[in-house]
């Protein structure tokens, strides 16, 4: 974007082609450390990192050397973390397999349960990493839909979809990019009819906690082809602890410590030995995260309603996560959009080809109250102009 262009696409599929996320951050973060105004993002997808009680964690835990949750992680999980995760989720410490981040997760999961040349199936609008990476791993991407403005996912909607090389189902919830619950009854429906077909539905869990009273999830015995996934980047903001893990019970799990005691030898002790006793105080991290988004909440609610009064956005309220995915009235190319807000305005927002879903853009809410408030006054100033411009050049046409 810094140029001017804009990478090939990821992947293309129906006709559609979807922007690398990862490429467009790159890009984007090049036109942000430059010019003017000041930049203000929007498009961070968790809290911030909280880094003075991070570093009391740390030093406190290795303040007489080092603690009994700093130990080998060579061909086994880190026990002291899985314990923890076990007491927080509910998940017997059989079902847990750790790795360096929900991404690698995924990476591990598409070659130790698929065969190349299998179906996969994946929700859309979706994080780009889970086609992706299932068609670098030699299988074929189809999707179904998860329709605005609400982005609820169906059974039906997923059925429909189904082709007789389909070997697994790829969801998010909380959604990415929309933020959107998936009730526990109809993932649980959704698990069933899936498991009598023989498919795995996978669930990515990254916002799981943001969810006001958030249900424990799957019961994995119970839906033995689930393979649920998780991270700290997202709930308490820590991506530079790199600490993912794999919640699958039975010969799903089997199969997927197999497969990772194979090629899997890039977990940190370290990271994952503070990313334990980071858990072991997970009540003062949630009490974090809870008081970003109770404050950032109400103010990003009022800022959407009024922006969809003046017929600038559609969105459906009220809001879920930390994240959402508003569209943009009269707009098909946010990619453009997105980089005249970053040098017009200094906002900065995804556009939804990254998600595979042009015409919208993903905002991450999670800011201090005032930078919030300018950073959505920046947004609707922008929107306004941009809708006047091509109303411009229509009338000029």
């Amino acid at each position: 974007m810094g140029s001017g262009q804009v990478d090939a696409p990821s992947f293309k599929t129906d006709g559609e082609s979807w922007i690398s996320y990862a490429h467009w951050v790159r890009d984007a973060l090049g036109l942000i450390r430059s010019g003017t105004p000041g930049k203000i993002g929007l498009f961070e997808s968790s809290v911030p990192e909280p880094t003075a009680m991070l570093a009391e964690t740390v030093s406190q835990a290795f303040r007489n050397g080092v603690p009994s949750s700093y130990q080998s992680v060579f061909m086994r999980s880190n026990s002291d973390l899985v314990s923890r995760l076990s007491e927080r989720y509910s998940v017997p410490v059989r079902h847990i397999h750790c790795t360096t981040g929900a991404t690698s997760a995924i990476q591990l999961i598409y070659p130790a349960l698929l065969e190349r040349g299998d179906d996969v199936l994946v929700e859309r609008p979706g994080f780009d990493i889970f086609a992706n990476y299932a068609g670098d791993a030699g299988m074929n991407v189809g999707f179904f839909e998860r329709k605005a403005p609400d982005f609820g996912l169906t059974m039906e909607a997923v059925l429909q979809q189904l082709g007789p090389g389909t070997r697994m189902v790829v969801i998010s919830n909380l959604h990415n990019p929309s933020g959107a619950q998936v009730s526990e009854v109809e993932l649980a429906r959704l698990a069933e009819a899936l498991n009598a077909r023989d498919i795995y539905l996978l669930v990515d869990e990254v916002y799981r906690d943001y969810q006001e009273d958030a249900p424990a999830g799957l019961d994995l015995d119970r839906h033995p082809n689930v393979i649920r996934i998780g991270s700290l980047t997202k709930i308490f903001g820590m991506s530079t602890l790199r600490c993912g893990w794999i919640f699958a019970a039975g010969d799903t799990m089997s199969r997927l410590k197999a497969h990772c005691d194979r090629v899997d030898f890039s977990v940190s002790k370290f990271s994952h030995a503070v990313a334990a006793e980071v858990l072991a105080r997970s009540a003062d991290y949630d009490t974090w995260r809870q008081g970003y988004m109770t404050a950032a909440r109400p103010v990003a609610e009022a800022a959407l309603r009024d922006m969809a009064s003046r017929d600038l956005i559609d969105i459906s309220l009220p809001l879920e996560g930390c994240i959402c995915f508003p569209k943009i009235r009269g707009v098909e190319d946010t990619v453009a959009l997105s980089r005249w807000l970053i040098a017009r305005h200094g906002v900065v927002v995804v556009p939804g080809e990254c998600f595979g879903m042009a015409g919208h853009v993903r905002i991450g809410y999670s800011l201090e109250e005032a930078e919030l408030r300018k950073a959505f006054e920046r947004l609707a100033t922008g929107l306004g102009e941009y809708q006047e411009k091509l109303s411009d050049k229509q009338r000029i046409a």
